[in-house]
């Protein structure tokens, strides 16, 4: 009678990897993981949302990134092209991992300025609360990109937020960009 369960036992092992446990997580293939860090280091290339989802299935991607995302030890750089990839993934997981980024201001400036691009580009108003208090930033280059962010989100919100921070912005390119960015919306405002 043992004979039946030893059969199934031995099935068993042959059909689990050694050291995989049940509720282990999935995660992209070692090949694809190597195609991605290939994509993040592109030096000429902009990789395409396309390029993204040929890794492999959607979710596993998506979490890939946000791995390379959350990793503090991985350089800058490859972090801020992560946050954009995420973008091709816009659903309330990577709304979150973004959020995240944007929760640590301490964070790099290049981190911070990909946060918030994507951010306004992927989730629009949804991203206006977060994205705001960095116009106070202490880094013009981070104040820029909050202002880009608002002018692209282009809410009443967005305009009123970036009036507000005009009125104080002492960083000439900042103020530039700022006085632009008003200026379109006002403009498109009055065409509608």
């Amino acid at each position: 009678m043992r004979k039946p369960w030893r059969m199934f036992f031995v099935v068993l092992a042959l059909l689990v990897p050694a050291g995989a446990a049940a509720d282990e997580p999935a995660a992209l293939s070692d090949a694809a993981m190597e195609r991605l860090s290939g994509l993040l280091h592109a030096y000429e290339h902009q990789p395409t949302a396309g390029e993204f989802e040929a890794l492999g299935e959607r979710d596993l991607v998506r979490d890939a990134l946000i791995r390379i995302v959350g990793d503090d030890a991985e350089v800058a750089l490859l972090r801020g092209r992560a946050i954009v990839a995420l973008g091709y993934f816009p659903d309330e997981t990577s709304r979150r991992a973004i959020e995240g980024v944007l929760d640590r201001p301490e964070l790099s400036d290049i981190i911070l300025r990909r946060a918030i691009e994507t951010m306004a580009h992927a989730y629009r108003e949804a991203g206006l609360s977060r994205i705001s208090p960095y116009l106070d930033d202490a880094r013009s280059d981070v104040r820029e990109a909050a202002a880009v962010a608002l002018g692209e989100i282009g809410t009443a919100a967005a305009l009123r937020a970036l009036r507000r921070r005009l009125a104080r912005e002492e960083t000439a390119v900042v103020r530039t960009t700022i006085e632009r960015e008003v200026r379109r919306l006002e403009e498109a405002a009055a065409a509608e």
